[in-house]
């Protein structure tokens, strides 16, 4: 994976990198209601986990996004050539484990990731 600098005024997150160095607390939660029973079917069909299949789907969407490869990183505004995608879950001790899945179009190497 390849990391460079650059300049946020030079990108379409200029003004979101302004706000995002000065928040308290700079995370950004979307809500929204899927229809998830293709999923589920391909879950039931496959046997490969439902929180897998679903990671994979927002991670084939977030890498059409140009700005998802821009992540500030302490002052300064990196671009990456890949994404990856963030992954919480509970754990068997009832606790939280989280992790990032490298994302791939490929769903068995993702699968495999996972």
């Amino acid at each position: 994976m390849s990391v460079r600098e650059i300049n946020p005024e030079e990108t379409t997150r200029a003004s979101a990198y302004k706000l995002w160095m000065k928040a308290p607390n700079p995370m950004v939660t979307f809500f929204k209601t899927f229809d998830v029973m293709p999923i589920i079917d391909k879950s039931r069909m496959t046997g490969m986990k439902f929180n897998m299949l679903l990671d994979h789907c927002i991670g084939k969407a977030a890498s059409s996004i140009k700005e998802f490869y821009f992540l500030p990183v302490c002052d300064k505004l990196m671009q990456y050539d890949k994404i990856a995608v963030n992954t919480i879950v509970k754990n068997k001790e009832g606790e939280v484990s989280y992790c990032d899945i490298a994302y791939t179009d490929d769903l068995e190497q993702f699968n495999a990731d996972y």
